[in-house]
């Protein structure tokens, strides 16, 4: 009688396993603003995946919004641009780089208004612009590069 019970508990194990992977491997849905998986708002770090298994994006999400980091990939792996939230508003620091590594923007957000010291750099990392705000409003001296480096503007807000 045993040799028949493990067929059948492989059998139950098996469906277990395959209804579990497929239940997990769900994307979550995203309406009004707000992530849900299975029906019910998530809580938890979800990463995409591109078809050749690296990273696409990976959210830190808390009842549905995102929370903390949230990192896109190129499809190399390496980081294409980083974001943070706090309770599903911009807030901190967000980096853009390109193909080849190099950063090529960095910006400041403090609730959900741009907030502080912005850079844009080229694709050679060749500085451009030099912004800066207070709370959403242009602030301090604005400065616009050439591609060799020299200031050839300069604006006070």
């Amino acid at each position: 009688m045993s040799h028949y019970r493990l067929p059948q508990i492989c059998l139950v194990f098996l469906i277990l396993l395959v209804f579990g992977i497929e239940g997990t491997s769900q994307d979550l849905e995203y309406m009004d603003g707000q992530y849900y998986k299975n029906g019910m708002l998530y809580t938890g770090r979800h990463v995409e995946y591109y078809e050749n298994g690296n990273p696409c994006v990976e959210r830190n999400i808390s009842n549905g919004i995102e929370d903390g980091m949230v990192i896109f990939y190129f499809p190399d792996g390496s980081m294409r641009e980083q974001r943070s939230y706090r309770e599903g508003e911009k807030d901190g620091l967000w980096v853009t780089w390109n193909e080849q590594g190099v950063k090529t923007a960095e910006a400041r957000y403090q609730d959900n208004l741009k907030h502080g010291k912005w850079y844009i750099w080229d694709d050679s990392g060749q500085l451009l612009y030099e912004m800066e705000y207070d709370m959403g409003k242009k602030s301090g001296t604005w400065k616009m590069f050439d591609s060799t480096g020299n200031l050839i503007d300069e604006r006070k807000y």
